[in-house]
């Protein structure tokens, strides 16, 4: 009896074996980015007048990879295992697209009145920079030259916060530094800005009804600061799908000229030479 046992097992195991050995071989469309990475999975679409792929990987995820983001491509490679390949995936960017764009600011609004006391105007309370920090809506648009450049233009309208009145317009211009090797870009974004806002500045006069008593009195001024000013700044870019992404920047600013006007029946206006200098936080979403 031990003997048929030992037989049947020695019978049977060879094939047990060779079932567990043998495996179906795996075919892929092989795709290597420039990045080093290797893609493994379908190619759905080849535009063969620009080089651009559609691609679908093994996990069903499906990418737009253009010309400049890989070396080459293969078809139906054979492979005795399955590759795994979860995390090598490289979202494209764009490339010579049209951009739109919608955000959030937070801006560290300096104004710096440089006022000058006279005999009329003895003091004010806007002595040195001081900051406003309003949060604007930003909307924007512009166009990619080449990947690496972006020129483009936008708004910031204030929401909450800060000044009575606020509104900037900005020329933009960033570029891309990073290798473009994963799904986080860098970039250094330069600004240049046309800013309005309106503050109330105090000021401290004689009261000539108070003779032979020296007295004095605040009044207030309304006042529309119109600046010129230059940033430069760093930010970072999170890529998504379908050439979407969210951009987080910081950028500080410094007024190249400033203008003022009054809002007042003082026939004596007090002597004022505004400067301004800033801070601007942005949240926005590009599709």
């Amino acid at each position: 009896m031990r003997t048929k046992i030992l037989f049947f097992i020695l019978l049977v195991f060879p094939v047990l074996t060779q079932a567990q050995v043998t495996k179906k071989p795996v075919v892929y469309d092989v795709v290597h980015l420039k990045t080093g990475k290797i893609l493994f999975g379908e190619i759905i679409e080849f535009n063969q007048k620009d080089g651009d792929l559609t691609f679908r990987d093994e996990y069903n995820r499906m990418y737009s990879l253009s010309r400049e983001m890989y070396d080459y491509f293969e078809e139906d490679k054979v492979y005795q295992k399955r590759v795994k390949n979860v995390d090598s995936l490289v979202r494209a960017r764009k490339i010579d697209e049209f951009d739109f764009h919608v955000g959030l600011n937070t801006f560290f609004a300096g104004i710096d009145p440089g006022f000058k006391p006279d005999n009329y105007y003895l003091s004010s309370n806007g002595n040195g920079m001081f900051f406003y920090t309003p949060i604007c809506l930003s909307l924007g648009a512009g166009k990619y030259v080449h990947r690496q450049h972006y020129i483009g233009a936008s708004v910031d309208l204030k929401a909450i916060g800060g000044p009575l009145t606020f509104t900037q317009y900005n020329a933009n211009y960033r570029f891309q530094y990073d290798g473009m090797k994963n799904n986080v870009g860098r970039y250094i974004p330069l600004t240049l800005s046309y800013q309005n806002l309106t503050t109330t500045e105090f000021f401290e006069i004689p009261d000539p009804t108070m003779p032979p008593f020296p007295s004095n009195y605040q009044i207030e001024m309304e006042t529309l600061v119109s600046s010129l000013n230059l940033g430069i700044g760093h930010g970072f870019t999170f890529i998504g799908k379908d050439l979407h992404y969210f951009n987080l920047e910081i950028l500080l600013y410094k007024g190249l000229f400033a203008k003022h006007s009054l809002i007042t029946n003082e026939l004596t206006l007090p002597n004022l030479n505004y400067q301004t200098a800033g801070a601007q936080l942005k949240l926005s979403y590009h599709f």
